[in-house]
């Protein structure tokens, strides 16, 4: 049988038993859940599931399977279905880093580091925002630095941006942040 991998991503408010009826609607369609994130923000559930799908099941098939296991339960969520998509020519090589930025609540902080990154060509491919206390906030990046950036001067470049914002910033690879964030269970 010939597949097809696809995005799902479902928005709305959050109660129990989401992921349960879009796993199980996808299971009984003949799909597989190759990778999925889910947060809630606020009250808010938001996921995406890089799906393989029979490549005979119409995306609008799926979602329309999936709007009706959560209307049967009442759920207040909006389904999209799309075609993944290839990237014109390779990513370009790189590392792994964790970029934390922290300090007073500011509307511009993501909009500026963001910039940067892009203006160096650096991928973010994870990013989680959040306050920490009244009127701090931290801010993650977790991003691919390109081999042809100077990581020091890149590092350079940020701290003394935040520094001029009132931040703070950290940037680690990822491997290191990883080893000093590992948490034992005993």
């Amino acid at each position: 049988m010939k597949t097809k991998d696809i995005l799902v991503s479902i928005i709305g408010l959050d109660e129990p038993g989401i992921v349960a009826a879009t796993a199980e609607t996808l299971t009984r369609l003949g799909c597989n859940i190759e990778q999925m994130t889910q947060t809630t923000l606020r009250d808010q559930f938001t996921a995406v599931y890089l799906v393989n799908k029979p490549e005979d099941i119409e995306n609008k098939n799926i979602r329309l399977e999936i709007q009706t296991a959560y209307d049967a339960k009442k759920f207040h969520l909006t389904v999209s279905i799309r075609d993944v998509e290839t990237a014109e020519g390779k990513a370009a090589a790189g590392e792994p880093f964790i970029v934390s930025i922290w300090g007073h609540d500011r509307n511009d902080i993501i909009a500026t580091f963001a910039r940067i990154f892009a203006e160096q060509r650096i991928n973010v491919e994870g990013l989680k925002a959040f306050r920490i206390e009244d009127d701090q906030s931290l801010q993650v990046f977790e991003v691919v630095i390109p081999e042809q950036v100077d990581t020091r001067s890149l590092h350079r470049i940020m701290g003394e941006r935040a520094k001029r914002m009132g931040l703070r910033l950290s940037m680690q690879h990822a491997a290191i942040f990883e080893a000093i964030h590992r948490v034992r269970v005993v």
